[in-house]
This record gives structure tokens, sequence and C-alpha cells, in this order.
């Protein structure tokens, strides 16, 4: 893993890594569990929030994905 955890790295990657996973498990919590998480994993969450917000204006805003990659880089 890399030593900065970010946003463009897929949602797989971060969710198998202890450290991320957790963080991630708890900011996004049930989401995860959906079955477009588990057909998004070989997405960055960047390229998740631009695909949900074309589909579903506001259910990921770009301040929501600023508010996990800042979180993410400072793990």
């Amino acid at each position: 893993m890399p030593d900065k955890y970010n946003v463009d790295m897929t949602l797989s990657e971060l969710l198998e890594d202890e450290v991320s996973g957790n963080y991630l498990r708890e900011k996004l919590g049930e989401l995860l569990n959906s079955p477009q998480a588990q057909m998004a994993m070989g997405f960055s969450l960047r390229q998740i929030q631009q695909f949900a917000e074309s589909m579903a204006p506001g259910q990921f805003p770009a301040e929501k994905l600023d508010e996990l990659d800042a979180g993410l880089r400072a793990l």
C-alpha cells in the first residue's frame, strides 16, 4: 500500500487495507454493502463519485469526495 491513501485508489484497494477499510466503513457504512458498491470495487472513489453524480445528483457530492480524500490522506 502507498504511504498515503486517497480517492484515486480503487474501492477494493482501500477496503482490503485494514486502516483505510475501517475508515471507509465508518464513513460510508451500509452503502458499502449495496450491490452497486460490489460492482464498483475496481473503480476509484473519484470515478464512483462522478458516476453517482451523473445518475443521481446530490447523492455523492464533490464535497463528500473532498471530505473522504482529506480523511484518507490524514490516515
